[in-house]
């Protein structure tokens, strides 16, 4: 075999999270430069100015970082004498503007750290970006080698964004298990592959364990420990389990049909724009576990759903059997199931969805 390296990006998590910004980012130099969404930086500005206050690390500007994650968005921030002057790039946000941060600082090779102020995806950890056009349409998935140097998740910002990211995240998390352990089934796997699908099981646990009392937190702004828990599992291990399972094998392990079944609807009309990507994906799941025949993994996470709100039917996303008949072709044909442990056909999908709708 070839030799490989894995990088799983460190982070520290708690109210009082930046305040290890100087031990950790100080290593690459003095002077940082912070690229964000506009809401998250005005959220985490305060602190993370008196979190390098009397530190040699200073943050010489804080820039939007437009209006997508996209190449366009990513040249005018490289452009800017802040960014280029920098030592360092602090990603401070949701998936989009950190996604957006980190092209700017891999083309200009340098060092960045991340700072999720919401829940709601892995982007914080990853080595991988969603880039979309200008216009918001998806362009592609875009692969590094590099990662965060370090990730600060303060759990007191994420306890104050809207409760509804953290809702929409719990469905996409959760998918990640159900994904990765079907799609390496009666494999033999190497080190780091075993050790992402093993993993993948962290990205469900917590979350049905802490998830219903985590987002009654959330909506009451308390940085409780289930809270916490969700947001890890949600940012970090996901991020993990993703770089995992996805080297050097082009993702073959990643996916499945609760994202497919996603991506398939986003050919209907409108649908990408009134429906939240994770709260679907969350529903998918309940469609896999319904194909592979387990009925009761199914009813058990259906409650789960039915109990923090997250759909458990089709009607409830606004989907008709007409509609599903549609894109049933691209379901079973989309990349994310190209690894199933078996083939997947419309008359699968179709029945499966019935058994749904009327259990």
């Amino acid at each position: 075999m070839d030799n490989y390296s894995i990088i799983i990006p460190s982070y520290t998590v708690g109210p009082d999270s930046y305040k290890e910004i100087p031990r950790y980012c100080a290593l690459y130099g003095t002077k940082a430069v912070v690229i964000g969404g506009k809401k998250a930086m005005a959220a985490a500005k305060d602190k993370l100015l008196r979190a390098v206050e009397g530190s040699p690390v200073h943050i010489s500007g804080f820039l939007w970082y437009g209006e997508e994650a996209s190449y366009e968005a990513a040249s005018v921030l490289e452009a800017d004498s802040r960014v280029q002057e920098a030592d360092m790039i602090f990603a401070v946000g949701g998936g989009k503007a950190i996604d957006t941060a980190k092209l700017a600082a891999i083309h200009l090779e340098k060092p960045f750290f991340t700072f999720p102020t919401i829940a709601s995806n892995c982007a914080s950890a990853s080595s991988v970006a969603i880039i979309y056009h200008p216009d918001g349409s998806f362009r592609e998935f875009v692969h590094y080698l590099e990662t965060t140097r370090h990730i600060f998740i303060d759990t007191d910002i994420i306890a104050h964004a809207p409760w509804e990211y953290l809702w929409a995240g719990i469905g996409d998390t959760y998918a990640k298990y159900y994904e990765v352990s079907i799609s390496a089934r009666g494999e033999e796997l190497e080190h780091y592959l075993a050790m992402g699908v093993h993993m993948s099981r962290m990205c469900m646990e917590p979350l049905v364990r802490y998830g219903e009392k985590a987002l009654q937190d959330n909506k009451e702004q308390i940085p409780s420990y289930d809270l916490e828990q969700c947001a890890l599992a949600i940012i970090v291990t996901t991020g993990w389990v993703s770089m995992l399972v996805s080297r050097r094998h082009n993702m073959l392990y990643n996916g499945g049909v609760a994202h497919a079944l996603f991506y398939s609807l986003c050919s209907l009309p409108g649908f990408d724009r009134t429906h939240i990507h994770g709260v679907v994906v969350g529903f998918g799941v309940l469609l896999q576990l319904m194909i592979d025949g387990d009925e009761e993994e199914c009813r058990k996470l259906r409650e789960f759903n039915r109990r923090i709100g997250l759909p458990t039917s089709f009607e409830e996303i606004g989907v008709t059997m007409a509609d599903l008949e549609k894109v049933a072709d691209r379901l079973i044909t989309d990349e994310d199931v190209e690894h199933f442990p078996y083939p997947l056909t419309v008359e699968m999908i179709m029945e499966a969805a019935g058994k749904l709708e009327h259990p």
